[in-house]
């Protein structure tokens, strides 16, 4: 998955301690179809320190691709479906947290 954000925004990586803002996080709805195969990953991210949450953040700038295995169980066509939770913030201000679901269409 693709997330692609305006000049001077971010969003925040999947790892992010306790006590700083929300993390991006995947909820994959369960199928017969498939099974995940580990876990969400992404890339390396910005570590920097925010003084609105008095700590070091990792986060993505411009652009980010997170990735998810998924096994298919039978020869046919699926649809992956989920929610992404996530939360963007600039030098000034951050948005209320947002979840957005999606839909995956999958081949063999």
């Amino acid at each position: 998955m693709k997330a692609t954000m305006q000049a001077g925004w971010h969003i925040y990586s999947q790892h992010v301690k306790d006590g700083g803002p929300i993390k991006t996080s995947f909820t994959f709805t369960k199928s017969p179809s498939f099974t995940l195969v580990g876990k969400t990953v992404e890339p390396k991210p910005i570590t920097h320190f925010e003084k609105t949450f008095g700590m070091d953040v990792s986060y993505f700038e411009k652009e980010v691709v997170f990735t998810q295995k998924i096994k298919l169980k039978s020869a046919k066509a699926t649809t992956v479906k989920g929610t992404l939770e996530f939360m963007t913030c600039n030098d000034s201000k951050c948005l209320p947290p947002d979840n957005v679901n999606f839909t995956v269409a999958l081949a063999k």
